[in-house]
C-alpha cells in the first residue's frame, strides 16, 4: 500500500509548469491539503473526473501563499467551484486563472518602412540620453519565444528551454520590448541594449523573474476577468520588492467589452496600458466605437497598439493590433529610465510615466478619464528619470511614519526622515502625494529648497520662470505643480 508522502506526491505535479491550457481550475487555502485530499467529500468528486493538484505560487516567500494550491480537473470549472466548496479542510475558494494571450489578428502587412510606434512616442529622444544598459533585465512572461529570432539572439539571459507552447507572440512582444537594435536587420526596438529574462506566462514565473533581480517585468495576457486576492498578494510581493509590472489593458472585447475590467492589468500595483493609433486615436477606425480596445478607471497609459510594426518568427516582419503589442513600449521605456538612473523607485517611475505622457483628451472627447494620463512620452519620461535625484527635504516625519497612502502632513517631528516611509512605513498602495497648487503653497511647503523641474526634466527657479505645469519631488514621488 502506497506511504501518505506517495500517494500526496502523485497528485502533486511539477511546480514549474502549473497550468494546463483549457482546463477548469479553482485555487484554495489550506493548512493541512494532505489531510482535505483524504476527506470522503474530495474523494468522491476524484472519483468521477481526474484532478491534479499544484502550488501555483510556490516561489512566493510570503507563508501564507505557500498554503495556496490549485485544484484542476477535467469538468465545468462552476462544478468543480461548487464541489470544493463542501471540502472540509479548503478555505478561501476562488476561480483560478486561465491564461491567455491578448492579440488582435487583423489585416497583417508582409513589410513595412518605418516604424510610426517608435516615432510617435519619441523613441530617439529617449536614445539621445541612453541606448540602455545591458544590465538592466527586463522580464517578459508569454507564452514562448523563437529564441533563434535574429532579433534575441544575444538578448536574453533566461529561457527555459523545455517550453513547448506556442512561439509567435512571446517573440513579438519580446522583440518589440527589447529586441536587437542598430544591427541592420529587421526593425528596431524602444529597449534597444537593455537584456531580457524570458519567461513562461502564469504568476508564478513572475514571482521567479522577481527574485531573479528583474527590474520590470511586462505581462502582455488575460489570467481572467475577476479579481483574485491570491494573486493579488503575490504581486504586491513582486512590486514592493522593487520590480515595476506592466500589463496590457485588454482588446475591447476582452471580458465583455471596452469598460470591463482584465486582469492582471486592473489590480492596483500593475500599470495598465491601453491603445492608440498614428494620430493619437483611441479608436482604431475613427467614428466607430466598436473598435478601441480597453477604455476603464484602471487604465494608466495609452501607447501605439493598432497596426504596430512587430516581428513574430525568423525572417517574418509584420504588422499586428492589441494592447499586447502596447504594453511592451512601456515595458522597454522603463528598461531606459532604469539605465539612466538606476536608483528610481517604482513610485517613481509611476509618477514620470504619467506626468511626462501627452494629453489626448482633445482628439478622443468620448474617453475622457478613461485613457489613464495620456500617451506615452518616452524621450521625456527617460529625461526627467534622469534628472531627477535624492531629496534630502525633511517632511517632519523623522523617518517613521506609518501613513498607508505614504503621505503624513500631520507629525511636525524635528528629524530628517523622507516622508515616514524611509523603509520605516507601510506602503500599502501606489503612493501619491496631494497636489500642490500655486507657487506661494510650494514655497511654504517646501521652503524653496527642493528642486522643481520643468515638464522637459529642466530644473528652473519658480521665481523667474512664467506660469505653466511644473514638477517637484518628495521621497520619491513626483508631483504635479501648477504656477
Amino acid at each position: 500500500m502506497k506511504s501518505l508522502k506517495t500517494k500526496i506526491s502523485t497528485l502533486l505535479i511539477s511546480l514549474v509548469t502549473l497550468v494546463s491550457f483549457g482546463q477548469s481550475n479553482v485555487w484554495v487555502k489550506s493548512e493541512n491539503i494532505s489531510q482535505a485530499i483524504h476527506t470522503s467529500e474530495f474523494t468522491q468528486f476524484t472519483n468521477q473526473t481526474n484532478v491534479r493538484i499544484s502550488k501555483p505560487l510556490s516561489n512566493s516567500r510570503n507563508p501564507e501563499l505557500q498554503k495556496v494550491y490549485q485544484i484542476e480537473a477535467d469538468c465545468d470549472v462552476v462544478d468543480l467551484y461548487i464541489a470544493m466548496h463542501k471540502v472540509s479542510g479548503l478555505e478561501g475558494i476562488v476561480y483560478g486563472p486561465n491564461y491567455e494571450v491578448l492579440e488582435e489578428p487583423n489585416d497583417y502587412n508582409t513589410t513595412f518602412s518605418d516604424n510610426w510606434a517608435l516615432d510617435l512616442i519619441g523613441a530617439q529622444s529617449a536614445w539621445d540620453l541612453t541606448t540602455g544598459d545591458p544590465n538592466v533585465v527586463i522580464g517578459v512572461s508569454d507564452q514562448n519565444y523563437w529564441v533563434n529570432h535574429e532579433e534575441l539572439v544575444g538578448k536574453y539571459v533566461h529561457y527555459d528551454s523545455s517550453n513547448t507552447l506556442s512561439q509567435g507572440h512571446g517573440t513579438a512582444v519580446a522583440t518589440l520590448v527589447a529586441g536587437n537594435t542598430n544591427n541592420n536587420v529587421g526593425t528596431s526596438s524602444i529597449g534597444y541594449n537593455t537584456s531580457l529574462s524570458l519567461h513562461r506566462m502564469n504568476y508564478n514565473e513572475v514571482l521567479s523573474a522577481h527574485y531573479a533581480g528583474v527590474r520590470v517585468i511586462n505581462m502582455s495576457w488575460l489570467s481572467g476577468c475577476n479579481f483574485n486576492h491570491y494573486v493579488e498578494a503575490a504581486l504586491w510581493e513582486v512590486y514592493n520588492g522593487g520590480t515595476f509590472l506592466v500589463a496590457s489593458a485588454g482588446n475591447g472585447t476582452t471580458c465583455g467589452g471596452p469598460s470591463s475590467l482584465v486582469y492582471p492589468a486592473a489590480f492596483d500595483m500593475v500599470f495598465s496600458v491601453s491603445s492608440v493609433g498614428p494620430n493619437d486615436n483611441h479608436e482604431r477606425y475613427i467614428g466607430n466605437p466598436n473598435s478601441t480596445h480597453q477604455h476603464n478607471e484602471k487604465v494608466d497609459l495609452m501607447a501605439p497598439g493598432y497596426d504596430v510594426p512587430l516581428t513574430a518568427a525568423p525572417g517574418w516582419y509584420l504588422t499586428g493590433s492589441g494592447t499586447s503589442f502596447a504594453a511592451p513600449l512601456v515595458t522597454g521605456t522603463v528598461g531606459l529610465m532604469v539605465s539612466v538612473n538606476p536608483n528610481i523607485t517604482n513610485q517613481e517611475i509611476d509618477s514620470l510615466l504619467r506626468l511626462t505622457a501627452i494629453n489626448i483628451d482633445e482628439q478622443n472627447p468620448n474617453y475622457v478619464g478613461l485613457m489613464g494620463s495620456g500617451r506615452l512620452n518616452s524621450g521625456a519620461a527617460v529625461a526627467m528619470a534622469a534628472r531627477i535625484g535624492v531629496v534630502t527635504e525633511d517632511d517632519g516625519n523623522n523617518g517613521h511614519g506609518n501613513d498607508e497612502d505614504g503621505w503624513d502632513d500631520s507629525n511636525p517631528g524635528q528629524g530628517n526622515g523622507n516622508n515616514g516611509n524611509n523603509g520605516h512605513g507601510n506602503v500599502h498602495d501606489k503612493p501619491n502625494k496631494p497636489s500642490d497648487d500655486t507657487t506661494t503653497t510650494i514655497k511654504k511647503a517646501y521652503r524653496g529648497e527642493l528642486d522643481v523641474y520643468d515638464m522637459n526634466g529642466k530644473k528652473i527657479n519658480l521665481n523667474t520662470v512664467p506660469s505653466g505645469m511644473y514638477l517637484v519631488m518628495n521621497n520619491g514621488v513626483v508631483t504635479k505643480i501648477v504656477k
